[in-house]
């Protein structure tokens, strides 16, 4: 996960292309139900305990070594779905993702993503007051980001593929992506890897000194979503 190069430590995170993958990755969710099986619940739960959602940002221009990788993990999102196991296109599911939950550098994050250059406490603080702002995040006007499905096609007994539409900070899009499925136990896990252009939603990447120092507009984010049956009412 850190074969390539990372991003400026710097105000400009690439918020939006954080929101971007944290809601729509939650949306490999419906994979898992398309392959479900009927000995599975109908209804289902995102159980965020045992889900990660990450996004990787890489750095760019001729001073990009003076700067660091970064990693950034939603810790508050929550989903539904229905399944239909017969006919999973039928299936649905919607996703909400809370922009003020997301969380900026976090060390044991960092370590488990490869990031083993030091940061400073004051850089991370910094990274993540710039991240919730009007200039990133603006959590105070978008405090929700949701994702819905539209389509899943079944590529394999254990891989499919999902689309969906993504609304962002006044922005939808439609946003589609492949999934590897597990069962375990009577939950239900899918895992991706996903490469997004924060150009793709009016989000300017970070540059300075003449794009000497820059963000990389392409990122990448990492999921492994845990669903599990919903309580019966």
């Amino acid at each position: 996960m850190s074969g390539r190069n990372s991003t400026l430590i710097s105000p400009a995170l690439g918020g939006g292309f954080i929101r971007i993958h944290m809601v729509a990755g939650l949306a490999l969710l419906i994979a898992l139900f398309a392959v479900a099986g009927q000995a599975f619940a109908d209804e289902y739960v995102v159980d965020s305990a045992r889900s990660e959602l990450a996004v990787r940002l890489f750095k760019g221009g001729i001073a990009a070594a003076l700067a660091h990788n970064h990693v950034i993990r939603a810790i508050g999102f929550t989903g539904s779905a229905r399944l239909d196991a017969d006919t999973p296109a039928n299936s649905f599911i919607s996703i909400d993702v809370q922009t003020a939950s997301l969380r900026a550098d976090e060390p044991n994050v960092r370590e488990k993503y490869g990031l083993i250059e030091p940061m400073k406490a004051q850089d991370r603080a910094k990274i993540q007051e710039t991240m919730e702002s009007a200039a990133q995040m603006n959590v105070a006007e978008y405090p929700t980001m949701r994702f819905q499905s539209t389509r899943i096609e079944k590529q394999s007994e254990s891989d499919l593929l999902v689309t969906g539409d993504l609304t962002m900070h006044g922005v939808t899009r439609p946003v589609s992506f492949p999934v590897t499925v597990e069962t375990v136990g009577d939950a239900l896990r899918g895992k991706a890897s996903l490469k997004f252009k924060q150009s793709d939603f009016g989000i300017k990447p970070y540059s300075a000194f003449l794009g000497a120092v820059r963000n990389e507009d392409e990122a990448m984010m990492y999921l492994d979503i845990v669903a599990i049956p919903a309580p019966k009412p």
